[in-house]
């Protein structure tokens, strides 16, 4: 087997790089017989070299998903500069060749117990001198430049399949796909495109890069009026290369329904959305390369939902269940629930082939992405299901659940009335349970109804103690058994390495399973899991994470220390910083904290990042936040104050 080793080093002149090890294809240890690295970009040194993994199963430790350490026979090696004959060793313990693996990600320059640390930031908020009023495939790359001269190894962006469903606003929600599959022409660069600069496009670009935020539908008005010149220039050559027939017959299980799907939603042929959708996997394939040559990680995100009238509803019903929506039950963020308004899955369909339609949506965003982000992991355990007709979340249900009997909910000392304990609305303590007569459901957060409060204290002891067990104990064997089901299929289907938005109400059994398969988990510093914690203590992290100060749903770092006074002063005592005043050097104390955990990811939002400098600083830091999970309505618009070349 050849393996790809690719280290990422900023050497000087004169400077040589090695690679040597416990093989005779690496030199066994003989700096005179060592395999030469090879300078290929900036920064980034390569060998393909021949190797042999030569440790036995009944040898092996696992340890996680990316990584299977042997105890004997493994392949171990290392790195060492060479300059005017004087030869410098790496720091740090021998690395080990996993198993299996064809290439190493030494070209990020970490050694086993080292943290990688990286940034994240919606595409559309990338702000250029060239770009079109929104951050484009074309933009990673100077991003990269930027993430290369700071360190950092990882970007992180939100979901870029296609939303547009009416051109308007609501197309901006970059979790409500109307294809899976399909990427976002929104983020097409035009130049690329084959685009002549001429004075009315100059004109139009000078207007919306002016913009302060993203004007969503303006920008995507303005660029469909470019893509309908490109296509009618460009197609008849197009259509007959090999290139794209290759891209369509590669596509064509997807992608001939999404371009009929569009063409019928715009009144127009298949044809102009065949030759986007080309467009957009050139474009970002060749942004991801330029990204990798800079050893630069790109972490994906992969939405719970998609759009209940989108393309893969209409191509495949039968994996969905269209008679409920899905979204999340009450928590600090939004106090009535969230109501995504997308379908949930048809699991029992979806299991007869194996998942194919999940494990194929994953190898395709597997050409473009390193990493990715399982939203909301929790909804393969179980997910939070909402009436049709309601809008309120307060009104939802865990699916699958295990609804208790009359029987039940009175051998636990509580008298049910049915009349009187279920009721229309939200003033109900019990909801049916779908498609289970005479079985019940524990209204979430019940204990705010006025119907609870006109129970007897030893009526209110006992529907708490439904409750507790309800949501917290009965059914952890039961959701373990369904994400089982589930999410190996997922992770194997790709070698992307799976993180899991893991926030909010979590079952036990959760943890037990991404530990299991190899997912990291996402700690957030200012959301503990550990009860009694009122901030994430740095032992409390596991190593297989990804910490970050907050997520694109919650207030920037500086934004939530504004919120709350008493708070951010026991925030700071948690850590023992006794900063009188929030500043730019209390942030940046606060980012360093991260890099004495233990975690294998820290991954900041651009917000908390640009925010070290108080020339950056919003007057209002509200402002800064990317979406308030509350509002149904969020238009998604936030952009960078100043473009990446000023930035670099």
């Amino acid at each position: 087997m050849k393996t790809l080793f690719r280290l990422r080093y900023d050497s000087r002149w004169g400077e040589e790089l090695f690679l040597t090890g416990n093989s005779t294809e690496l030199g066994n240890w003989n700096p005179d017989k060592a395999v030469p690295m090879e300078y290929v970009g900036p920064g980034i040194w390569s060998a393909l070299v021949e190797t042999r993994f030569i440790a036995s199963l009944k040898q092996t430790k696992y340890i996680d998903k990316t990584r299977s350490i042997a105890s004997l026979q493994t392949t171990e090696y290392k790195y060492f500069i060479r300059e005017n004959n004087q030869i410098r060793w790496e720091d740090g313990p021998n690395r080990i060749l996993p198993e299996g693996k064809d290439r190493t990600w030494d070209w990020f320059g970490l050694t086993e117990r080292q943290t990688m640390q990286g940034m994240a930031v919606p595409l559309f908020s990338l702000r250029t001198e060239d770009d079109f009023g929104i951050g484009e495939y074309a933009d990673l790359p100077k991003l990269g430049d930027w993430c290369v001269a700071k360190g950092l190894k990882i970007i992180q962006i939100l979901p870029i399949n296609d939303t547009t469903a009416h051109y308007d606003w609501g197309d901006s929600y970059p979790y409500n796909a109307i294809s899976a599959f399909a990427l976002n022409p929104i983020y097409l660069n035009l130049k690329q495109l084959g685009i002549l600069e001429d004075t009315n496009f100059k004109r139009t670009r000078t207007v919306l890069n002016k913009e302060e935020s993203v004007n969503y539908p303006k920008v995507l008005k303005a660029k469909w009026k470019y893509f309908q010149i490109a296509f009618e220039q460009q197609w008849d050559v197009l259509k007959e290369t090999a290139d794209f027939q290759q891209f369509v017959k590669d596509n064509e299980d997807w992608l001939l329904d999404y371009a009929h799907f569009c063409a019928e939603r715009d009144g127009n042929g298949i044809e102009i959305h065949l030759f986007l959708q080309y467009h957009c996997d050139k474009q970002l394939r060749e942004a991801v390369k330029a990204l990798h040559d800079k050893g630069i990680l790109l972490k994906g995100d992969i939405p719970i939902g998609v759009n209940p009238k989108g393309v893969d509803v209409k191509s495949h019903p039968d994996l969905f269940n269209l008679d409920v929506q899905v979204g999340a039950p009450p928590d600090d963020f939004a106090a009535e629930g969230q109501n995504w308004g997308f379908p949930s899955y048809n699991w029992e369909t979806m299991a007869k082939d194996g998942y194919a339609w999940w494990q194929r949506r994953l190898q395709v965003m597997a050409r473009y992405f390193d990493a990715y982000r399982i939203d909301h992991i929790l909804g393969f355990f179980r997910i939070w299901e909402i009436p049709k007709m309601a809008k309120s979340g307060l009104l939802g249900h865990f699916s699958p659940a295990l609804p208790l009997s009359v029987e039940e909910i009175e051998s636990q000392g509580f008298h049910f009335i049915k009349s009187k304990h279920v009721k229309k609305g939200v003033n109900t303590l019990f909801i049916p349970a779908p498609n289970e007569k005479d079985k019940y459901i524990p209204r979430i957060e019940l204990h705010k109804t006025k119907s609870y409060q006109a129970l007897s204290e030893k009526q209110k002891q006992a529907i708490d103690a439904i409750y507790e067990d309800f949501y917290f104990h009965r059914h952890n064997d039961f959701w373990k058994q369904k994400a089982l089901e589930k999410l190996p299929a997922l992770v194997n289907a790709t070698k992307m390495i799976a993180c899991g938005e893991d926030l909010g109400m979590i079952p036990a059994c959760v943890p037990e399973v991404m530990q299991q398969l190899g997912i990291m988990s996402l700690e957030v510093q200012r959301m503990p899991k550990v009860f009694g914690h009122q901030f994430v203590q740095t032992e409390d992290l596991p190593e297989n994470c990804v910490y970050t100060t907050g997520t694109h749903d919650m207030p920037t770092l500086r934004g939530w220390l504004a919120e709350d006074r008493v708070r951010t002063r026991q925030f700071l005592d948690s850590l023992d910083l006794d900063d009188r005043k929030v500043t730019a050097k209390t942030l940046k104390k606060i980012l360093e904290k991260h890099l004495d955990s233990p975690s294998k990811w820290n991954i900041y939002p651009l917000q908390d990042l640009l925010d070290l400098d108080e020339k950056n600083w919003s007057p209002n830091p509200a402002d800064d936040q990317i979406n308030v999970p509350a509002n149904a309505k969020n238009q998604w618009k936030w952009r960078m104050k100043m473009n990446l070349e000023t930035l670099l």
